[in-house]
């Protein structure tokens, strides 16, 4: 369980980069708004980028974890874009940073989790070979990433409602000709 003093840092950064860019955030900002000395700040991370990934992480966590087996791709893609957008300054922020690269990573980490879980409820494993399994895997989180990217570089502006349910039909047609193609 984290410290009080974590948690107050953390809601702070999170708070200030709610104002402003990640750029301009200072360790000195994140103590004065919490309260807390600098050596508080690094008791508990080693700097502003940790706190930002460890953040990022927890968030990916638990995008993931509210994924439950059942869940149909289109739900697991507005699950997520939803998590995004009560976010949007947060996230255009981070995206907008030198550090995106954390936020990219842990973004493609949830893609390939519903991937794999969209995969599962179709029990397409029971019917492919391995490489086809990686290939369909593999295919499918990227044209997720990359339309989320497409999305974020975009400002969040793209009706990304309209695009999840053209992109979920795309990758059922897909799935049903890979399948007829092996019969």
């Amino acid at each position: 369980m984290p410290s009080f003093t974590k948690t107050a840092i953390k809601q702070s950064f999170l708070k200030l980069l709610n104002q402003r860019p990640l750029s301009q955030i200072t360790v000195k900002d994140i103590v004065e708004d919490c309260s807390v000395n600098r050596n508080s700040f690094y008791y508990h991370f080693q700097d502003i980028p940790s706190l930002l990934e460890e953040i990022i992480m927890e968030e990916a966590d638990a995008i993931i974890a509210s994924i439950t087996p059942n869940t149909s791709l289109e739900e697991i893609i507005q699950t997520t874009l939803q998590h995004i957008q009560e976010n949007k300054t947060i996230v255009l922020h981070i995206y907008r940073s030198t550090n995106r690269d954390f936020y990219e990573r842990h973004l493609m980490t949830i893609c390939e989790y519903a991937t794999k879980q969209y995969i599962k409820s179709k029990h397409l494993d029971a019917f492919l070979c391995d490489t086809d399994y990686e290939l369909l895997i593999s295919f499918v989180k990227c044209e997720l990433f990359g339309q989320m990217i497409q999305w974020l570089s975009h400002g969040m502006a793209l009706d990304m409602t309209a695009r999840t349910q053209g992109i979920c039909r795309l990758f059922e047609g897909c799935i049903k000709y890979v399948l007829l193609q092996d019969k």
